[in-house]
């Protein structure tokens, strides 16, 4: 049964291989993309996040620092940087979570960047595999835990992401989901079997006590890997830690549990050290400053820390349950339903016929309803525009992603349907009841697996066969590195980043305050500056007026692009 599994991942790292590699650049042009001489501009995604990410991996694998100066910043009130980075204390820094950067990054400085693509299809199989085995090992039921493997290769979110491999969040849950296995089976198997081997000539043993401690540090680091790529996750981790080692109490191996602390403090260490070069804090995000200025103790007293930890987007009822509705049940209802009868299914059916031990569903149901609760309330309050046009139930929006581990837990109650239909359509009365039935799963599975695949890769306009857009998106680069130049400043539209980044990288995406303006007046004295929009010439005209003209600016001197995208120039109007 593993065999048949490893052979199915190596399949699935295929296919993910081949969209990472479209996504990255059409196929003949990979040698000049991943060229340790080329700075990795060549290479155009379609998100910000990901256009950072690479752009990030690729300057630590090329020895450089995770941080550049933008001597404009100065005079320019911080507006000057891309949009998915951020600038501090004269520094541009990332805006994101530090901990793929600095994994992705090291290993593509041993092997180069050619692996880059192939890092989150790697670390997408591995999930799979160890999703197989964490579920084979809770439930010790081999069928159903092959079929939830399965299952998730192909399930929209993962297939997508494990396709576009500069998001975390495969790379987070695949790191995860190896660490509970791992403590699991240190908990679940009786005894650890020690190893002899030679090296040289010389017999080597590994005793079992040695064997417990390494994996007991491993395990330590894998979570600690996991938690440094989206330590926005780190409550809801260290809840399943702390539980799985309350269940196993009577068996904690003490000095193993020491090792882990160490395992799991010595990624922890890596971060604060580059937060506290990046940011200037110790604990502290890309995203947002953790620490208030008043230290921790204003933290607690403020309720600023249940604030990051549970309701970082507020609390709105009404915008959570609309949420959950649309991207756990009405985006994918072919999935969503069956999942709902087999929840039912494996809460309800008798042990006999389950062949599941039935305090264990109990204890993992009752763990997936509180992780959904928690992942609800701490995301669903965020009211995510992600597109310009604002669509709903978007494939590449952030709540799919931010929701993986719903869709994952969730497995196990879809292979229940699956394996229970077969047992009720297929009477134990016929013949070749093990091949009918077999027959019928497989049916379902593919059922599940086609219109996923084509929800996936072309059914919309953020489908991975996204070739067209992105090559859209290069012929806008190569028109505006004509028009602007390298120390030339932009003003455009957010979505309008990955045009621009990483080739040009004085850009302005945020005119809010007046104070903006005003800065923006002073960087006019010194670099000649760019408007970039979408907008007909009459709002264009409208905003000149409204926004610039008060401040002795002026837009003018429009240019086309391609499409609706238009360049201006603004000019010092006193």
């Amino acid at each position: 049964m593993i065999l048949f599994l490893l052979v199915f991942c190596i399949v699935f790292f295929c296919i993910y291989s081949y969209f990472n590699l479209l996504i990255f650049k059409q196929l003949s042009d990979l040698s000049k993309v991943f060229d340790n001489a080329n700075n990795g501009t060549d290479v155009k995604f379609s998100s910000p996040d990901e256009t950072a990410n690479y752009f990030w991996i690729s300057r630590i694998a090329r020895g450089k620092r995770l941080y550049y100066f933008e001597e404009l910043n100065g005079l320019g009130n911080n507006l000057v940087h891309p949009r998915s980075v951020n600038a501090v204390g004269g520094k541009i820094v990332p805006g994101s979570f530090l901990g793929m950067i600095i994994i992705y990054g090291f290993l593509a400085k041993i092997f180069g960047l050619w692996v880059v693509p192939y890092l989150t299809p790697f670390f997408s199989v591995l999930g799979i595999v160890f999703f197989y085995l964490l579920i084979k090992e809770i439930f010790q039921k081999k069928t159903i835990s092959l079929l939830a493997a399965m299952l998730l290769s192909f399930i929209p979110p993962w297939l997508y992401y494990s396709s576009r491999g500069m998001y975390h969040n495969i790379l987070f849950m695949s790191l995860l989901i190896m660490g509970i296995y791992e403590l699991f089976y240190i908990f679940g198997t009786g005894h650890i079997k020690s190893f002899k081997f030679k090296v040289l000539n010389f017999n080597l043993i590994l005793n079992s006590l040695i064997l417990k401690y390494f994996l007991y540090f491993f395990v330590g680091l894998l979570i600690g890997l996991a938690i440094i790529t989206r330590t926005a996750e780190i409550v809801w981790v260290g809840v399943t830690v702390i539980f799985i080692f309350a269940l196993h109490f009577k068996k904690i191996h003490w000095p193993g549990f020491f090792l882990f602390l160490c395992g799991l403090y010595l990624p922890a260490l890596i971060l604060m050290y580059h937060n506290q070069i990046l940011y200037g804090q110790v604990i502290s995000a890309g995203y947002r400053s953790i620490i208030p200025e008043g230290g921790v103790g204003e933290m607690v007293d403020s309720w600023v820390l249940w604030q990051i930890l549970i309701t970082p987007f507020g609390f709105d009822l009404k915008l959570i349950l609309v949420n959950s509705f649309n991207y756990l049940y009405n985006f994918l209802p072919y999935w969503s339903a069956p999942v709902v009868v087999g929840a039912f299914l494996f809460l309800v059916l008798p042990s006999k016929s389950i062949q599941i031990n039935y305090k264990k569903r109990i204890i993992y149901f009752a763990y997936c309803l509180l992780l959904t609760a928690y992942l609800l309330i701490f995301y669903g309050s965020w009211s995510i525009t992600d597109r310009i046009d604002q669509a709903n139930l978007s494939l590449g929006t952030s709540y799919v992603r931010y929701w993986l581990p719903i869709y994952i837990v969730s497995m196990p109650f879809l292979a229940a349907f699956i394996l229970q239909s077969s047992n009720f359509l297929i009477s134990n009365h016929f013949k070749f009841k093990i091949v009918y039935r077999a027959a019928l799963v497989f049916a379902m599975i593919i059922l599940f697996f086609m219109p996923s695949l084509n929800l996936t890769v072309h059914k919309t306009d953020e489908s991975l066969f996204l070739l067209k857009g992105l090559s859209e998106v290069r012929i806008k680069s190569a028109i505006i590195n004509e028009i602007v130049l390298a120390n030339d400043i932009t003003v455009l539209y957010k979505q309008a980043d990955k045009i621009f980044f990483p080739e040009r990288k004085k850009i302005i995406v945020d005119l809010v305050a007046p104070a903006d303006y005003e800065a923006l007046a002073r960087l006019i004295k010194l670099r000649n500056i760019y408007y970039y929009t979408f907008a007909p010439a009459s709002t264009v005209e409208f905003i000149s007026r409204r926004d610039f003209e008060p401040h002795g600016m002026k837009i003018m001197d429009g240019k086309k692009i391609l499409g609706h995208d238009w360049i201006y120039k603004i000019i010092c109007n006193k």
